[in-house]
């Protein structure tokens, strides 16, 4: 099976590394016109953590949201900050993720939406969960939810597969515009801690290589100079990120030359490898029984 679905992935990254480069070249040509026409560019991808931590413990986390084992969430006020001058920087973001971890531990979540949907009027908003917290979408939340046009999607991970009709009825009822994924059963394991892979190959084959991602006043390409930081302390690395952050509210320069180096590899893209796709588990109860090698390729 795992081979199949090797095979499978090979093809679709060929697909990716194509349209990879076609984006690219479009965002340098809108980009262009747009500095031509005296207007800010658009940024297309925006990715937020409501809340670090989670409820599900998935083994291997991207996000290493299963090494976090208390509650840790982000200031709203700081939120309101980085936002506003996102859109002093930018015209619009085209979508804006909000996530974690997950997002419904999060009590501001409403006021985060509020905040996110005055400030970019025209993005959509995607709220990503895994969906076992769906029935606390209701009061001042459902409403936010529906008046600031947030679409719910829900990854679909193996504990609530089997609850995907009672999903679409509850968002049906409510009148929610959602999204759930097919159910994910593999997980992807990348991280090299020799650091010698080539950055440049390690973007073409990498999911989350346009995912430019917020986090107290900086942005990167990716979640990894921001949640590096859980992996480190965990496992008593010392894989260096934090230069790889940009400050949106220093010196670098306007949207352009943000979105510029945005679109560059990092040169921390050395330290993630060629995925090894792996059965989706939970993981074990408490982080210090959490082993190192479940985040890394062979």
């Amino acid at each position: 099976m795992l081979m199949r679905l090797e095979k499978m992935l090979s093809k679709c990254r060929q697909v990716v590394i194509i349209y990879l480069k076609l984006l690219n070249v479009f965002s340098a040509t809108d980009d262009y016109i747009r500095k031509l026409l005296g207007r800010k560019p658009v940024l297309y991808r925006l990715e937020y953590h409501v809340a670090e931590h989670c409820n599900l413990n998935c083994k291997g986390c991207f996000h290493f949201s299963n090494l976090v084992d208390s509650k840790e969430l982000p200031s709203i006020n700081q939120f309101r900050i980085d936002i506003n001058r996102l859109s002093l920087l930018f015209e619009n973001i085209g979508i804006i993720r909000l996530m974690g971890g997950e997002p419904l531990l999060n009590p501001e979540l409403t006021q985060i939406i509020r905040v996110t949907r005055e400030t970019f009027p025209k993005a959509k908003i995607h709220l990503i969960t895994n969906g076992i917290l769906h029935k606390k979408i209701v009061g001042n939340l459902l409403e936010e939810i529906k008046s600031c046009d947030v679409e719910v999607q829900v990854s679909l991970y193996k504990p609530m597969v089997l609850k995907r009709n009672e999903l679409e009825n509850f968002f049906r009822e409510q009148g929610v515009r959602y999204w759930i994924s097919n159910p994910i059963v593999y997980f992807g394991k990348y991280l090299n801690l020799e650091g010698n892979s080539n950055p440049k190959q390690s973007v073409s084959q990498c999911h989350a290589s346009r995912c430019t991602f917020l986090q107290k006043g900086y942005i990167a390409r990716c979640p990894l100079p921001f949640n590096i930081r859980h992996f480190n302390y965990r496992f008593g690395q010392d894989i260096l990120m934090e230069h790889e952050r940009i400050n949106i509210h220093g010196n670098d320069g306007d949207g352009y030359s943000i979105k510029k180096r945005l679109r560059r590899p990092m040169e921390s893209c050395r330290y993630c490898g060629n995925i090894q796709w792996v059965e989706w588990e939970k993981g074990v109860n408490g982080v210090d029984n959490i082993r190192i090698e479940d985040f890394l390729r062979n």
